[in-house]
């Protein structure tokens, strides 16, 4: 009997405590509104762009790269640390563009608290001894004729000529 009542006493402490942290959760203030990313808070990273699913199942994962992640790449950082490009039009390049795999970069961008995520500006990829800068152009695209267009906005024509006179 005494076990029976001390069940029934266990069983109502539980059930309030619930009620009570419902109620502060109701009561709780909401959290800040978090602070927009700005320019200057910009950071460098450097590493090696990977395919983010077979570098995971070089790490026992069996994430399926071929079948679902179809080989999306990211960042794998000198300290070992694999991070994720947020897919926007910035960072869609980063994740997709296949002659950037294997290559030693430094991704210009953003960092969110508890994440493993960079939001992408912009890129440099070792070209020999040199840092060659890939910037996003609405135009052009992150390389000429990305968007299939013929004609390049005059700072991707000077960049091109710059190109050229380097060879």
């Amino acid at each position: 009997m005494k076990l029976g009542t001390i069940m029934v006493a266990a069983l109502a402490i539980g059930v309030s405590a619930v009620t009570l942290t419902a109620s502060a959760e109701d009561e709780a203030p909401a959290p800040k509104t978090v602070k927009k990313r700005q320019f200057k808070d910009r950071r460098e990273f450097a590493g090696t762009i990977v395919c983010i699913g077979c570098e995971l199942e070089k790490r026992g994962a069996h994430a399926q790269c071929t079948l679902h992640a179809k080989h999306a790449q990211g960042l794998l950082a000198d300290d070992g640390t694999l991070w994720t490009f947020i897919d926007n039009t910035r960072g869609h390049h980063l994740i997709k563009q296949k002659k950037l795999l294997g290559k030693p970069i430094k991704v210009v961008g953003w960092k969110y608290p508890k994440t493993q995520y960079i939001e992408a500006w912009s890129y440099y990829v070792q070209k020999g001894k040199k840092w060659v800068h890939w910037d996003y152009c609405k135009i052009c695209g992150f390389e000429p004729g990305e968007f299939k267009g013929t004609d390049l906005c005059p700072g991707c024509v000077e960049d091109g000529e710059d190109e050229e006179e380097g060879k």
